[in-house]
């Protein structure tokens, strides 16, 4: 009976442990849903530093891995559980480009992948002239020495007389392998640097002429065994150094960077060196030296083109400190700039250059953008002799500067730049790069000069006056947590008034006025713009007379059954005024209390709509607004529904781009079941079919991208229904347009949060029969819909 009992015990056991194995082979919880996976958007640029975010729509766990070497990036989140948004911050002054991996997975190992791309500052675009992987051919003891082993594996156009050398250095396949240790790790066969010292030298790698600014990097591990039988794999950057050489004979040391990956398995490094040869050479050499006995090994060298970095002088044998200065002037540099958006050309490579100028911009009073220093030639009126230095080394308010301080500026050799970013004559460099010296010389009187506002970006970075500009309404010039813009005209040109948020602008108001207005000249996005020093500079548009800055909203739209709404008026120097409404009448009223004024619409029993303009004044004042009002025509009851289903893969028409690889951006009409829509995506977004499992949908993108809906005869449109989805963009806002992207009333834009409900409605007035509109896309992230409804009578 005992043996009984003892049997049942263990066959009891054994269902347990059986159980709980099989219990623990379900996969993701039995979710057995197709996995997924999207980034949106997939590259980030910044002009200088911040942060941005993009989107994770995913229905599995995810992690996000900066590439090798960027540690500049810095993500608010590496890792989560289905969609989510991720921040990425990127320091001032960086330039640079970097990959983030997203992946996805189960216990099985990696299911989807995707990649966002980040640019900073001013990227060269990177050409590889010289790869060497060490090759796969099969080597065992006695390991080949570099110099008679035949397996190399050389690539690129500088690679063809490339040959190789070495002392105490050979190739094997020993030790701990780099596989994914990092992008490109290719092993098995690695250099091993055997009794120090040992180097490995590469020859005779052919550079073309203007190539300077150079990449090297490379893949290296360390791996120590103590006393204690624990290995040491920390990859000590002093023991192994990196030499240059335009012959092979005199050798120049450079620094390079190195990642983290001697931290944890597979303990590979991946290394970094930027620099720029003071003077060009034809043929190049590498030589790595370890001076540490049979500990280091080397893979993966690659030498490309770049952004440069440390200045290398190949004939003098050492890295070369910045030299004596020689003058320069500012129309010199303004005639160096290269096209547009270019990445910038380097103002002298071989010397420093200096200039002195006249500090222009009132730094005391604030209105001025921070790491921009505007300087200009003393005492000159001409055109092109004003420039913007531009990075936290030049922050006129960290440098102590003010407006009319004489500052003598070096620019240092291979370092500085001339760059014509949007317009924007700019001299810069890279943050973590001297490039550039100030030191105030003296002091100097800034006179401004007149100029007609169409000369504005020729006169940029100098102080200026417009004469006879008219502000066309009044406003208040900006606030103290956020900057202004103001759109002022001025001979038949309008330009753009600039203040600057916490400046000695915040809360002050302007009014409806003709007179002079002074300022720093400059430029936003190919658009020119004035920024005024202080309050003398528009002395002609301020005044303590109480005057209308802004109603809200500007226009008034009511659908057939009329209704009430309310106008917030804002007022400046308004105390013991009241307002007034006028113009309205018939099905149109309007009340006022305080500075709220309501509107009332009776039902509208016309088909017509009926449109009329309701004045709002401030009593006793020659300050007034007008608001536009719209009440819609009665519908007819005659309704018409158009249902596009964009789930079903049948939905879409031959030759619709049906992935990511196929999108499309350019303007196109498809037929969707009959019904025509007509698509057109930004340039860094598009459009496309994309697919969940066996459910499809329409993915359109980014900021302006839209739908054109048909105009159907003798009907308008009235409502939009759209629907989205779980995991798409819960960033991206979306409204009813017209065909000029104007917004339809009651099709503002909304931000889809797609988080519980995914339809989303719009009830629109004031449209018009036969007449198309648009669903658009109104910010930087992709919309997805699986259907549409539109309502028309």
């Amino acid at each position: 009976m005992a043996k009984f009992k003892s049997l049942s015990f263990w066959y009891g056991l054994l269902l347990m442990v059986l159980t709980v194995s099989f219990t623990a082979c379900v996969d993701d919880n039995d979710d057995t849903e197709a996995p997924y996976l999207e980034v949106d958007p997939t590259t980030l640029t910044f002009e200088n530093g911040g942060t941005q975010s993009f989107d994770i729509s995913t229905n599995r766990p995810w992690n996000a891995t900066v590439e090798d070497n960027a540690n500049w990036v810095t993500l608010s989140k590496t890792s989560g559980e289905g969609s989510a948004t991720v921040q990425v911050s990127v320091p001032e002054g960086t330039n640079g480009e970097a990959k983030i991996n997203i992946t996805i997975g189960n216990q099985s190992g990696p299911l989807k992948t995707a990649t966002v791309t980040v640019k900073s500052g001013v990227v060269v675009e990177s050409k590889v002239l010289y790869s060497e992987t060490v090759g796969n051919k099969s080597v065992s003891s006695p390991w080949p020495l570099a110099g008679e082993y035949d397996g190399w594996n050389k690539t690129g156009d500088a690679a063809a007389n490339v040959t190789y050398a070495g002392n105490n250095a050979s190739v094997r396949s020993s030790g701990l392998a780099n596989t994914d240790a990092y992008e490109g790790a290719s092993g098995p066969n690695v250099v091993f640097f055997g009794s120090a010292p040992a180097n490995f030298d590469i020859q005779k790698i052919a550079l073309a002429e203007g190539q300077t600014n150079l990449k090297l990097t490379f893949g290296g591990s360390r791996s120590s065994k103590g006393d204690d039988g624990q290995y040491d794999n920390t990859f000590d950057t002093s023991k192994f150094k990196v030499e240059l050489s335009a012959d092979g004979t005199a050798w120049t040391e450079i620094a390079y960077e190195k990642n983290n990956g001697d931290a944890e398995t597979p303990y590979w490094i991946f290394a970094t060196a930027n620099f720029t040869l003071k003077k060009a050479t034809s043929e190049l050499y590498i030589r790595f030296t370890a001076n540490e006995s049979s500990v280091y090994r080397l893979d993966d060298i690659t030498l490309a083109t770049g952004n440069g970095g440390q200045e290398v002088d190949l004939e003098g044998g050492s890295v070369v400190e910045p030299g004596e200065a020689t003058a320069i002037t500012i129309p010199e540099l303004i005639a160096l700039m290269p096209e547009p958006m270019s990445t910038g050309e380097v103002i002298d490579a071989n010397a420093d250059r200096f200039f002195e100028a006249v500090v222009q911009a009132d730094v005391e009073n604030g209105n001025f953008t921070t790491n921009n220093l505007q300087v200009a030639t003393e005492g000159a009126t001409g055109e092109k002799n004003g420039v913007t230095l531009y990075g936290s080394q030049v922050d006129p308010k960290t440098l102590g500067l003010k407006m009319g301080d004489k500052v003598k500026v070096t620019l240092v050799k291979g370092a500085a730049k001339v760059q014509n970013y949007q317009g924007l004559y700019e001299v810069t460099g890279a943050k973590d790069e001297t490039w550039c010296k100030v030191e105030k010389v003296g002091t100097a009187n800034v006179t401004p000069i007149e100029i007609t506002a169409d000369k504005l970006a020729a006169y940029q970075a100098m102080t200026v006056t417009i004469k006879n500009a008219s502000s066309n309404g009044a406003g208040t010039w900006c606030t103290a947590d956020k900057y202004d813009t103001h759109t002022f005209t001025a001979g038949g040109t309008d330009f753009t008034v600039y203040c600057q948020a916490g400046s000695v602008f915040a809360g002050q108001t302007y009014v409806n006025a003709t007179g002079d207005l002074t300022g720093v000249a400059t430029m936003y996005r190919s658009a020119a713009q004035i920024a005024p020093r202080n309050l003398n500079d528009v002395k002609a548009f301020s005044s303590s007379e109480p005057v209308i800055t802004g109603v809200d909203p500007e226009k008034v739209s009511f659908a057939a059954e009329g209704g009430t709404k309310d106008i917030t008026v804002t007022v400046a120097n308004g105390e013991g005024k009241t307002l007034s409404a006028s113009g309205l009448s018939g099905i149109l009223s309007a009340t006022v209390s305080g500075n709220v004024v309501t509107v009332k619409a009776q039902a509208n029993a016309s088909a017509e709509s009926v449109s009329q303009t309701l004045k709002i004044t401030l009593d006793g004042t020659s300050s007034s607004v007008e608001v536009p009002v719209t009440v819609s025509g009665k519908s007819s009851g005659e309704q018409q529904t158009i249902t596009v289903d964009f789930t079903p893969e049948s939905a879409y028409p031959a030759g619709f781009p049906a992935s990511s690889a196929e999108k499309k951006t350019a303007r196109e009409t498809f037929s969707f079941g009959g019904t025509e829509l007509t698509l057109m995506a930004s340039n860094d977004g598009g459009y496309y079919r994309a697919a969940s499992g066996d459910l499809f949908y329409l993915l359109i993108g980014k900021t302006n991208a839209y739908i054109e809906l048909p105009a159907v005869s003798g009907k308008k449109l009235v409502k939009v229904v759209a629907v989205s989805r779980d995991g798409a963009s819960t960033n991206v806002t979306v409204g009813i347009a017209d065909t000029n992207n104007g917004t339809v009333a009651g099709g503002e834009a909304v931000k889809w949060d797609n988080k519980t409900d995914f339809t989303y409605t719009y009830s629109l007035t004031g449209t018009s029969v036969n007449t198309a509109y648009r669903v658009l896309v109104t910010n930087k992230y992709n919309a997805q819909f699986t259907k549409l409804e539109l309502v028309y009578e």
